[in-house]
This record gives C-alpha cells, sequence and structure tokens, in this order.
C-alpha cells in the first residue's frame, strides 16, 4: 500500500468499514457536549439525520477533483434552521462542527498507528495524514461557512418579519404615544443609552425573497451590534442598529463600493439615544428616497446626500433651482451630464483644474475646456463661493429622472 500513487487509498478504507460507527458516536458526543442543540428527542433526530448527511462527503475524499465549495445537505441545512427558530446560538452550531473535525481525526489518526510500519512506512504516514487532515479541513470550513450565512439569514428573517406588532410598537414609539422603557420591553431591543444607524435595504423584484434577508444580516453584521428591523414591502426593510458611540467613521471607511449583488443601501448618520433612534429613522428614509430616484448611487449615506435631502422636500422648488442655474444644459444629453460632472467636481476639489483632471481620469486641457463650453451655455462665470449653483449640480441627475418619469 505504501507504493501506491493514491494516499488517500487507506483512508477510504478506513471510512467505508468505520464510517457509520464513527458518526452514529459523533451524534452521541455532541447531545452531551453541546445539550442546548438537543432539548428534546424531535432534536436528536435532526441532529442524527444532519450528522449522518454528511458520511458520503467524508467517503467521496479523493475519488474526484475538489469541488470549488462543498455543497451542505439538505438535513444539515433542516437543522440550522431549526437551531435558529429556536433561538439557539450560532456558536453552538460551530462548536459542533469543531468538535467533529476533532474527533474524526482522532479516531483516523489512531487507526493510522494502530497500522505496522510494514503496512504503513513513516513518509507514507506522514503524507496521508496530510492530505486527509487537508480534505477535511477544507470541507468543515466550507459547511461552517454555509451554516453562518444560513443562520443569519434565518434570524434577520425571524428578526423584522414578527408581523403587526413589532411595527405598531414602533409606530406607537416614534409617534411618542408610548415612553422608551415600554417600547423596550414589547421590542427586546435597547433604545436609551446606546447610539444608534438606521438604514434602508431594498432588492431588485426579480431576486428571490431571501435575498433581502441576506442583505440585511450583510449591512448589519458590518455594523456590529444587536439590530431590529421591520420589512416596508416585499423587497425593502428599515433595520436600527446598536452601534458603538462614535464607530460610524470606522463603519464608513469599511462601506463596500458596492452593496450586495442585486441590493441597494440608504444609511443614515450616528445618533444618540431615544431621540437619535427617532432621527436615523427619518436620516435613512430621506437618504431611501435619494437612493430610488438615483438607484446607481448605492449604498448611499444621509452625511453625504443631506443638502440634497433637504432640498428635495420641495420637489417643485428644487427643480426650479436646477432648472434656474443649469438651463439648456440638462437638454444636452450625455454630453450636458459630462459638463455638470465635470464641473461638480471642479467645485467640490477647490477649482484646481489638476485635481479634477486626476479625479476624473482626464487631461486638464480637457478640464478647461469643458470649463469654458459650460460657462458658455450657461452665460456667467463659474464661481467657487456660488452656493445655489453647487446644489443645483447635485440636484441636477434626480431632477433629470424626475422629469423622465413625469413624461411617462
Amino acid at each position: 500500500m505504501a507504493g501506491t500513487t493514491d494516499r488517500l487509498s487507506f483512508y477510504r478504507e478506513w471510512i467505508e468499514a468505520q464510517g457509520d460507527v464513527v458518526f452514529e458516536r459523533l451524534v452521541g458526543l455532541l447531545a452531551e457536549r453541546v445539550p442546548t442543540m438537543v432539548p428534546d428527542d424531535v432534536d436528536r433526530a435532526l441532529l442524527r439525520a444532519s450528522v449522518m448527511s454528511h458520511l458520503p462527503s467524508f467517503r467521496s475524499f479523493g475519488l474526484a477533483a475538489r469541488p470549488r465549495m462543498w455543497a451542505m445537505p439538505k438535513p444539515a441545512r433542516v437543522l440550522v434552521i431549526a437551531q435558529a427558530d429556536s433561538g439557539a446560538p450560532l456558536e453552538s452550531l460551530l462548536m459542533a462542527y469543531e468538535i467533529c473535525k476533532v474527533e474524526i481525526w482522532k479516531t483516523f489518526l489512531e487507526a493510522v498507528r494502530a497500522k505496522s510500519h510494514e503496512a504503513l512506512s513513516e513518509d507514507f504516514r506522514l503524507e496521508l495524514l496530510e492530505v486527509a487532515m487537508s480534505w477535511i479541513s477544507d470541507y468543515v470550513q466550507d459547511i461552517t461557512a454555509q451554516v453562518v450565512e444560513i443562520y443569519s439569514t434565518r434570524t434577520a428573517h425571524l428578526a423584522y418579519r414578527e408581523g403587526a406588532q413589532v411595527r405598531e410598537t414602533l409606530d406607537n414609539f416614534i409617534a411618542g404615544d408610548i415612553d422608551v422603557a415600554h417600547a423596550e420591553e414589547l421590542l427586546g431591543y435597547s433604545i436609551a443609552g446606546y447610539a444608534h444607524v438606521a438604514f434602508v435595504v431594498a432588492t431588485d423584484p426579480d431576486l428571490p425573497a431571501g435575498r433581502l434577508d441576506a442583505s440585511v444580516s450583510h449591512v448589519a453584521s458590518m455594523l456590529g451590534g444587536p439590530f431590529l428591523g421591520m420589512a416596508l414591502g416585499a423587497r425593502s426593510a428599515l433595520v436600527w442598529v446598536t452601534v458603538r458611540e462614535g464607530s460610524w467613521t470606522a463603519f464608513g471607511s469599511r462601506l463596500p463600493s458596492r452593496p450586495p449583488e442585486g441590493a441597494r443601501v440608504a444609511l443614515s448618520s450616528e445618533q444618540f439615544g431615544a431621540v437619535g433612534f427617532r432621527r436615523v429613522r427619518e436620516e435613512a428614509l430621506s437618504a431611501a428616497r435619494l437612493m430610488e430616484a438615483n438607484p446607481s448611487a448605492s449604498p448611499l449615506c444621509f452625511p453625504d446626500v443631506e443638502a440634497e435631502t433637504l432640498a428635495l422636500q420641495d420637489h417643485q422648488a428644487a427643480r426650479q433651482l436646477v432648472r434656474r442655474q443649469l438651463g439648456a444644459l440638462l437638454y444636452k444629453g450625455p454630453a450636458g451630464l459630462e459638463l455638470i460632472q465635470t464641473v461638480q467636481v471642479f467645485l467640490e476639489t477647490g477649482a484646481s483644474p489638476t485635481r479634477t483632471a486626476r479625479e476624473l481620469h482626464l487631461h486638464p486641457n480637457t478640464v478647461t475646456q469643458r470649463l469654458k463650453k459650460f460657462e458658455k451655455v450657461r452665460g456667467r462665470p463659474t464661481e467657487v463661493g456660488d452656493l445655489p449653483l453647487w446644489l443645483a449640480l447635485r440636484l441636477a441627475p434626480l431632477v433629470r429622472l424626475d422629469q423622465a418619469a413625469d413624461a411617462s
């Protein structure tokens, strides 16, 4: 056997002969060491089905190339969902998989050591153990990653889809009809004495409903604290997250340039206490309205668009401001938008053609030419301190979209 090119042949002989016994023993071991997983006979049956469902994968090691990602067996998924529904901690599931990995490895190691040196040479033993451990570790790593995703998605689903009572409680608290202590008791969420960030997540209508749950979990996990939310519709949710005070700057630096695939995210600033809890709701909803008008702007943070949200509280006045400041530039199609974008960056980079060129990946001469065209069409010079112009430049894409919507 030591001369064979298949270093896992001994492992497969062992798992074929001993696998059922080893995995049955794991069921009893987990019931003993992680009692939260098996409060009754029904849960023990789920646990056994989950553990035994992994055995075929362990028996397949080395028979074909490793998959890009091992698929979690259906009984194992059922157990994760049941554990999430029961309120069992995620740590218990992860501990269970770690226990299984260690016990399988220890049992296999004992089998290797029991073989004589004539049957297995020292070099072959080392190669066999290295390769077997690699397969086992890769498998458990892939499966536990899926455990985290399934559990998080399920708990997010439970957290913000509890129905009418949560919505009614939130509405009553926002309106001031119930006090903080009563709201905290009903919601199971701490409001007073904590800093909060709120965000709105919306997903594309052609995506499965689970994508909304996964997106909520993704953003909430980046913020890192307990969260509470409610559905705004079939494809959107409003979520509050408790954060460590002063952590917003650190979070903003981690915010991905793109949100989860198929999802759009609008976030508030960080605010403190009961007043802050109410305020971040308004900020997130205001930012979400901007995001709805311009989906490509996602992820969108309220502190970055506060001026736009204030201006768009009166849409008619905002449109008049943009038309008054930009006039014919609004109707020149892509060429007009190109000039508007260039001048906006120019004003926001201290009126520096060089910085503007660097930001837009242009030659400085191109920036200068566009500035001249902008001023020619507009009929007046561009001044750095012109606040109405700066605001009109930022509102222009939204107003143009409004016009398109009105026309349709």
